[in-house]
């Protein structure tokens, strides 16, 4: 005798997510991926230093270009109707401003750059999952800052994929055509993360 087959689990959707997540449980920070609510794990002390180094110059320098708008995690991008992600920095451009929502709830739509920092429980999922829901979405760039290896992976998409364009040292200096004008020092930043390192070593 055949077993019945299980009914599929039907994909969770942005107003799942916002149902899922009021402001009393937000202490907690989810992301809504493909239709799964997924409970994120706290960042370590060395994600904690790269995200505010960077977020700093990233502001400071888009503010002073004024050239679009610069958010910090947690912070929910509705990227589409089943994935709302919290991406640790990202930028949308001046002329995509109407993204925000209206009721300062977050993005609805696809920013300019999204930065990612890797860890071992995230590294899977936002190379092989988020990444592509990222291009498909139209973000024009994503940056995959791997911690361990000092290094920050750098795609750019064409609203259907993205590929790698390139991938900075320590000793570089980031560029973006996405934010044109931006050049940021990443040998003071990962200078710091090796201080965090060791002091949590």
């Amino acid at each position: 005798m055949t077993q019945p087959k299980a009914k599929p689990r039907a994909k969770l959707t942005g107003a799942d997510y916002m149902r899922l997540t009021p402001p009393s449980h937000r202490g907690v920070r989810y992301q809504l991926i493909e239709g799964e609510l997924v409970k994120m794990a706290g960042p370590n002390d060395p994600h904690q230093v790269f995200t505010g180094r960077f977020y700093i110059q990233l502001t400071l320098q888009t503010d002073a270009l004024d050239i679009g708008e610069t958010r910090v995690s947690p912070y929910d991008v509705a990227i589409d109707e089943h994935n709302t992600f919290q991406p640790d920095v990202l930028f949308v451009s001046k002329d995509r401003l109407h993204i925000f929502d209206d009721d300062n709830h977050g993005i609805h739509g696809a920013p300019d750059v999204v930065v990612e920092v890797l860890s071992d429980s995230t590294r899977r999922r936002d190379l092989e999952v988020k990444l592509p829901v990222y291009a498909r979405n139209g973000v024009s760039e994503m940056l995959a800052v791997d911690l361990d290896a000092e290094s920050i992976a750098h795609y750019i998409g064409d609203g259907r994929s993205m590929r790698l364009s390139r991938v900075y040292g320590p000793d570089d200096i980031l560029s973006s055509e996405a934010m044109p004008g931006v050049a940021i020092d990443l040998g003071p930043i990962f200078a710091r993360i090796r201080g965090a390192i060791q002091r949590n070593g």
